[in-house]
């Protein structure tokens, strides 16, 4: 599992968008990902900070390069990814395994190796 970083309203202000442009809610979930550039072999591992049926955001000691196409796969599901959530409601759940674009990469500060803040729009079947 990666290392907590300090996640104080300076780091937090640090992965949020100027101009929000999201139209879908973001449910949270520190789920353990694997990421690979498509049709690569080569996979980093990262954790999950968030996502919604359009797209994911997610930390990883690796920054992908902005604009390139990823293949995001969920190692687990913890039970946050669904707080909130009771047996009647119909809650979100992350995809297990998604092709999607690298729309931002942020350094997160702190101490200790880089981390990055990394947030990708999913392709979707059309």
């Amino acid at each position: 599992m990666l290392p907590r970083p300090d996640h104080s309203k300076a780091a937090s202000k640090d992965l949020s968008m100027p101009d929000e442009k999201r139209q879908n809610v973001r449910s949270p979930c520190r789920s353990r990902v694997a990421w690979a550039y498509f049709n690569k072999d080569e996979v980093h591992a990262g954790q999950l900070r968030d996502f919604s049926s359009h797209g994911a955001s997610f930390e990883c000691f690796q920054a992908p390069l902005q604009g390139t196409t990823i293949l995001l796969r969920l190692e687990n599901y913890p039970s946050d990814c669904r707080s909130g959530c009771d047996e009647k409601m119909v809650c979100p759940w992350p995809r297990s395994m998604v092709v999607g674009d690298v729309k931002w990469c942020r350094g997160l500060p702190g101490s200790g190796p880089p981390l990055f803040g990394i947030g990708v729009k999913f392709h979707l079947p059309t």
